[in-house]
C-alpha cells in the first residue's frame, strides 16, 4: 500500500470532513461512525434500550460540572470516527465529529457490543485527548479511566449512579 490509497488512514481532517458530508447524505444511516480508513461502520443510536441510561447521565454531568454534557458527539481517534454514547466538555463545541476528543466520554455497554470494541473505542478517545473515559458495564458498574489507568472514582468527583433497574435493558419503543 502506498502512493495509490484514495484515502490516507488516520488523516484526521478528512476523517472529519467524510463523516459531516455523509451525515448530511439522504439515504445513508442517521448515526453512524468510520474506521479509520473512512469506510462506514453503522452503530445503533441511544435510543430505547439506552436513553434511560444516556439521559440520566447527561443530567448528572450537568449537574455535578460547569459545561456542556451531551448524546452522541462524534470523535476522530487513531482507529477512525468514533461516537461515545455521552461526552462532557467545559466549553461548547459546536463542529461533530471533533477534534480532540471532549475532556470526557462515557460509553454505555448493550449486549450487542464486544467488550473489546468498547475497550478500544475508550482508550482511542483517551489518545485523542480525552481526560477521562467512563464504561457503564452490563453489571451497572461504572469504570473510570484516565491516562493513568482504571482509577476508583471519578478524577473529575463526579458521583454517577444510574437509575433502579436499568439492566438487563429490554426493547423499548
Amino acid at each position: 500500500m502506498g502512493a495509490g490509497l484514495a484515502f490516507k488512514p488516520g488523516a484526521p481532517q478528512a476523517l472529519a470532513e467524510r463523516l459531516r458530508l455523509l451525515l448530511v447524505t439522504p439515504g445513508l444511516p442517521d448515526r453512524c461512525e468510520l474506521d479509520e480508513h473512512g469506510e462506514i461502520v453503522e452503530t445503533d443510536p441511544p435510543v430505547g434500550t439506552h436513553r434511560p441510561i444516556v439521559t440520566p447521565l447527561i443530567v448528572q454531568l450537568r449537574d455535578q460540572l460547569d459545561g456542556y454534557p451531551l448524546p452522541g458527539v462524534g470523535v476522530v481517534t487513531r482507529i477512525g470516527v468514533r461516537v461515545p454514547d455521552v461526552c462532557w466538555n467545559a466549553e461548547l463545541r459546536a463542529e461533530d465529529p471533533v477534534v480532540p476528543a471532549p475532556a470526557v466520554c462515557i460509553g454505555v455497554e448493550s449486549a450487542g457490543n464486544t467488550r473489546k470494541e468498547l475497550d478500544e473505542k475508550l482508550a482511542a478517545c483517551l489518545a485523542t485527548g480525552a481526560r477521562e473515559v467512563m464504561l457503564v458495564e452490563l453489571s451497572e458498574r461504572i469504570r473510570f479511566v484516565d491516562a493513568g489507568g482504571e482509577r476508583a472514582d471519578s478524577g473529575f468527583g463526579l458521583k454517577l449512579s444510574l437509575p433502579p433497574h436499568s439492566y438487563p435493558l429490554k426493547p423499548g419503543p
